[in-house]
């Protein structure tokens, strides 16, 4: 069965949950619909199968539970096929079936989770396989950030906007102009800021970073764009492109 999954993925999670249990399965989708991803939630294989037909997904969370051992079944077709060997599969099991875990996880899953874990915990875990599975494409194939001065906007690839402070902006604005090359603090405290570099406080420049990272970290969790170029200055890491 030859399913059209895309091999690039946005970086807002594309989601299928396949769980018989009713009340499980609504939970875990709302939890992630309150993350922002895209999720929706089968009740069987064929349901999954058709989901996976219709539309783009990047992960599949799988029940381990079911009598007939059908979600590592599905886990092994899936990693087996060369459409679908890409996507991120996440098993989950009640705690008296964890023996299943070793096998679970030679059917080709990446991560094995009880069902009884905190729900922010199974959350933080699959954000963590989508940020690996962003990362492990190639930089063409990934979604660019997009940045609009007039607007003191920064735009997530997720499409989520961050708003941007006058200092931000400008900060922003000639990073974007560096094309991934490091840009020097004097030169930022110079051209963007407009100070002299000798009289400037480095540690105000150091203060505006920090807050812009954290308000990213805080919208944006797939990672983090804005790195320090040690003993140079910084660097946006990612592609990014004009509004």
């Amino acid at each position: 069965m030859d399913i059209p999954i895309k091999d690039n993925c946005s970086s807002k999670a594309r989601i299928v949950v396949m769980d018989a249990d009713d009340a499980f399965r609504n939970a875990i989708v709302a939890g992630l619909l309150q993350q922002r991803c895209e999720v929706s939630g089968v009740h069987d294989s064929a349901a999954l199968y058709r989901e996976l037909i219709e539309r783009s997904v990047d992960i599949v969370i799988l029940d381990a539970d079911s009598a007939d051992g059908s979600g590592l079944a599905i886990a092994s077709q899936l990693r087996a096929m060369q459409r679908t060997c890409r996507l991120g599969i996440v098993m989950l099991a009640s705690q008296d079936n964890m023996h299943m875990c070793v096998e679970g996880l030679q059917c080709g899953a990446d991560m094995f989770l009880a069902k009884q874990s905190d729900h922010q915990e199974i959350q933080a875990n699959i954000h963590s396989l989508h940020r690996r599975l962003i990362l492990s494409l190639p930089p063409q194939q990934r979604t660019p950030w997009r940045f609009s001065r007039s607007e003191w906007k920064l735009f997530a690839p997720s499409g989520a906007e961050i708003l941007l402070t006058h200092l931000e902006t400008l900060l922003i604005d000639i990073l974007a102009d560096s094309r991934g090359q490091p840009v020097r603090r004097k030169d930022i405290i110079s051209t963007a800021l407009d100070q002299n570099p000798l009289v400037y406080d480095e540690r105000r420049l150091e203060a505006v970073v920090s807050r812009l990272r954290k308000k990213i970290t805080k919208i944006y969790r797939a990672s983090q764009p804005i790195k320090v170029a040690h003993s140079i200055g910084y660097i946006f890491a990612e592609s990014i492109e004009r509004a």
